[in-house]
């Protein structure tokens, strides 16, 4: 019989999860910056004029492939289209870039070029849920052409589809596919569980920037979902702009890097073209990568602490001027890579071009550079010298057929330089006899995967029969972080993840796809159910807990 176990995380991002959160402040965590470019203009075709612009990343059958944009730059007045370059990696740092001899560039098709102008770097996926022919897709905008140029439309977005990534269709009975709803800087994810595609972008006119999603079944028909996410007054009046967002799949919550702009609050366009008198002590100019995330993929939120997941280096660095996250940030062996290009100028054309008069080459202004997340650590509840507690909603360890052995309770936390103590709470606040604090064994390390222990090596097997409907975890912090905690079981038949497959299934199909933009804990619509007996939530007596599911 298969050795298979069922782990069931839960991250606290949000407290969706939480029933009570006290004494804790929830904290952005920073990804860990890999020390040198992983990619740099520097192939023999590669001008001086020329350099690294924005990224898509894929990792699919072991190998890592990247699609990239190479920008060209002469001066004011001479920036040229883009082109679209290829290149792979085994290990996402070494990367080669093969002479593929699909486009012909200054008399030579010995390149990587892909497309010979494009706008900005295509929306690029691995779309699960087609044929082999069309197993890749792509959403992009045209660039360069005197056509183009004459008619004077304004980005429309477009299809196509590849079986190797490298040879592109392009269907002309659906092109452009999108009309006049995105200026630059677009992503495009495949949601499996409502199997629709969901495209964000930045809407038009383009100030202040902001992002909007449109969602499809087929990538042709698209409907309009409106705005998502826009800056907030939590942000710094200098951060209005939202330059575009990269979503991906973790876990439960879809996540984002999202791309944040610092400009003059009076006028960006002033600030792009004239140099601040305060530079370089100011933000002006600036672009960071920051956390946004969802639990449907529509509706998305920010966490209150507004710290970069990623953030610009000191002035004088390499990356101190503007970071822009790949496509598709790729989650491995339980980490997080995320991909970006680091600029050494600001978001301002005055910086550009004061660079080019000085150095007469771009080729070193940009770089293809790559930050990691450990496993869940995104975001943590922190507590210090003075101890803070959590106490989740009842967690229904297991369906009733597998009631018969226990679970695994862990953390992923850093207690090193404290301690995590835990105990066992039913729905009615009455500590489980054995498994309160004091009996409980202290988490004081720095890792995932902690177990959680009670003295005498008890076990949960009983005490799941004994308390069918779960039972409320309640977690004592001091001078500790919280990034997760998952409940884990021996799973030999796969009963249990099918158990909760067909709960996220019926959760995310059945009661939100007809019931847009609400909870499936909210009443159905139409007669009010009846409050039953007890108080009001917010009129229960001192000391007295009211459980809200």
């Amino acid at each position: 019989m298969s050795q298979r176990t069922f782990r069931k995380k839960y991250l606290v991002i949000d407290d969706a999860n939480a029933l009570d959160v006290n004494n804790l402040q929830r904290k952005v965590n920073q990804a860990s910056k890999h020390p040198e470019p992983v990619l740099r203009a520097d192939a023999p075709w590669n001008l001086d004029t020329e350099t690294i612009c924005h990224m898509n990343v894929i990792h699919d059958e072991g190998v890592f492939k990247m699609w990239y944009c190479v920008g060209h730059y002469a001066g004011e007045g001479h920036d040229g289209p883009n082109k679209l370059a290829y290149a792979t990696s085994t290990d996402g740092i070494h990367w080669d870039r093969p002479e593929l001899g699909l486009v012909e560039i200054n008399g030579s098709k010995k390149n990587n070029y892909l497309i010979p102008a494009i706008n900005v770097v295509p929306a690029i996926i691995n779309d699960p849920s087609d044929i082999p022919e069309r197993r890749y897709k792509m959403i992009f905008t045209g660039g360069g052409t005197d056509s183009a140029a004459w008619a004077r439309y304004h980005s429309p977005l477009n299809l196509a589809y590849s079986a190797d990534g490298l040879h592109w269709e392009r269907p002309v009975h659906v092109n452009p596919v999108l009309r006049g709803i995105s200026d630059d800087c677009f992503s495009l994810i495949y949601d499996a569980d409502r199997r629709k595609y969901l495209l964000f972008t930045r809407r038009v006119p383009n100030l202040p920037r902001d992002i909007s999603m449109y969602e499809s079944c087929d990538l042709v028909n698209w409907e309009d979902r409106g705005r998502v996410i826009v800056p907030d007054d939590r942000d710094p009046p200098e951060m209005y702009n939202l330059y575009y967002m990269t979503p991906f799949r973790y876990d439960d919550f879809f996540l984002s890097m999202l791309s944040t702009q610092y400009t003059s609050p009076v006028s960006e366009t002033y600030d792009s073209f004239h140099r601040s008198p305060d530079y370089p002590d100011t933000r002006m100019g600036q672009v960071d990568i920051q956390l946004a995330y969802s639990r449907d993929g529509h509706n998305w939120q920010r966490p209150d602490d507004r710290t970069a997941v990623v953030p610009c280096g000191e002035p004088g660095s390499i990356d101190a001027g503007g970071l822009y996250p790949a496509h598709n940030p790729i989650v491995k062996d339980g980490e997080t890579w995320i991909f970006y290009v680091q600029q050494r100028n600001r978001h301002s054309w005055w910086d550009i071009q004061e660079r080019w008069e000085r150095e007469q080459s771009v080729k070193d202004s940009n770089f293809g550079m790559l930050a990691r997340m450990p496993e869940d650590r995104w975001v943590y509840l922190d507590a210090g010298g003075e101890e803070g507690c959590m106490m989740t909603k009842p967690i229904p360890f297991a369906p009733e057929e597998q009631l018969e052995s226990g679970e695994e309770i862990l953390v992923n936390a850093d207690a090193s330089g404290g301690a995590i103590e835990a105990e066992l709470v039913t729905p009615f606040g009455q500590v489980v006899e054995g498994f309160g604090r004091g009996d409980c064994v202290p988490v004081t390390s720095d890792g995932k995967d902690q177990p959680v222990r009670w003295k005498g090596d008890r076990g949960t097997g009983k005490l799941i029969s004994e308390h069918v409907g779960g039972l409320c975890l309640k977690l004592y912090l001091k001078n500790a972080r919280l990034y997760s905690y998952t409940i884990e079981k021996s799973d030999p038949e796969g009963k249990v993840a099918q158990f909760y497959a067909n709960a996220r299934w019926c959760e995310l199909i059945k009661h939100r796809s007809d019931n847009r933009g609400r909870l499936s804990t909210e009443p159905a619509i139409g007669l009010p159910p009846h409050s039953g007996p007890g108080p009001e939530k917010g009129q229960e007596k001192p000391g007295e807990m009211i459980l809200d599911f």
